[in-house]
Order: C-alpha cells, then structure tokens, then sequence
C-alpha cells in the first residue's frame, strides 16, 4: 500500500490535496511537515485559531477550500523561496575574483 506522500506525487508534481474542497487531516499534517511548521505557525499562516486548527487536524471539523488553498500558497511561496536561495547560493559560489595588482 502505498503513504500518503506517494499518493499524492504525480508525475514531477507534489499534489498536496487529492481532493482540494476537502483535505484530509493526513494531507494537512503532510503539509505541515513539507513546510515545517508547528500547530501554531500553521494556524497563524491559515488565519485561524490554534484551537480551531487542532479540531482540524483530529477530524472534529473539516477544512474548507479556502483553507487548502491558502496551504497550497503557503507551499508555493516556500518552495519559491528554496529555489532563489538555492540559486544564490550557486551564484555566489561560481562567481570567481580576479586580484590585479595596482602600481
């Protein structure tokens, strides 16, 4: 059987909700781990209370679309984020210096 994470690869992409009007508790603690972030961070990103983000993830209340697509977002804009850094960090790192004596 496969996990989660496997389910939701496609191809070359990273699914992050196989059903976006309602991601499952898995998929949100999935997304959690793939953003690193703590019930508070992630209640914080979402706008909602941790007590009502805590409802969300034991399956008490369900998430609502708005929610998955403000995860989705917030994956976005961290995925964004490693690639400049990354390329930064490449840049930096190629660029070579040339010392030419002054007289």
């Amino acid at each position: 059987m496969k996990s989660l994470l496997e389910k939701l690869i496609w191809g070359n992409n990273l699914l992050l909700f196989l059903n976006i009007n309602e991601p499952t508790p898995e998929e949100i603690r999935e997304w959690m781990k793939l953003n690193n972030l703590n019930i508070g961070d992630a209640s914080d990103s979402l706008g909602v209370s941790k007590r009502q983000f805590s409802r969300i993830l034991s399956g008490e209340s369900k998430a609502k679309r708005i929610h998955a697509l403000a995860m989705q977002m917030v994956w976005l804009i961290n995925e964004n984020k490693k690639k400049i850094i990354d390329e930064n960090k490449n840049r930096t790192s190629s660029n070579k210096t040339i010392k030419i004596p002054i007289r």
